[in-house]
């Protein structure tokens, strides 16, 4: 099996013994029928929510892209918020601007996480993304409950 790295060792650890961190923005593994994406850590530090959602979508959309992929392909979203920032109009947003890059009825699972602070500064979400790339397209089977 094939396995793909994207940005190993991107951004800053502060350690004696290391001179880079030992994650990746994304890995996808190449499967026989699919490719699957794990993009974990995302943050954009600018911009109020609505703006920090629309800059993390694009980059999945791009980080998908890569594969072949688009947004429709998200399978799970785990976005943490900072406790402060998170109300029922905080989810409202993040829905919002999902909207403008996943179709129904490919909505992912999600969920949403608050913690004490996002260890960035500037940024008040985090995102972590998975996503399956089918080499034939999706059949969708919705259940209503």
């Amino acid at each position: 099996m094939k396995k793909t790295v994207i940005a190993p060792g991107q951004g800053v650890v502060e350690s004696d013994e290391l001179d880079e961190p030992q994650t990746s923005l994304a890995v996808a593994t190449h499967r026989s029928d699919c490719v699957h994406v794990e993009c974990n850590g995302l943050v954009y530090p600018e911009g109020d929510v609505r703006e920090q959602t629309r800059e993390l979508f694009g980059l999945v959309e791009k980080l998908l892209g890569e594969f072949d992929g688009t947004p429709n392909d998200l399978v799970m979203l785990r976005w943490y918020v900072e406790s402060g920032e998170y109300t029922p109009a905080t989810r409202g947003t993040v829905q919002e601007v999902q909207s403008a890059f996943v179709d129904r009825p490919h909505y992912p699972a999600g969920c949403v996480v608050t913690t004490p602070e996002i260890p960035v500064d500037g940024a008040l979400l985090e995102l972590d993304a998975t996503a399956t790339i089918p080499d034939d397209g999706w059949t969708v089977e919705t259940i209503e409950e």
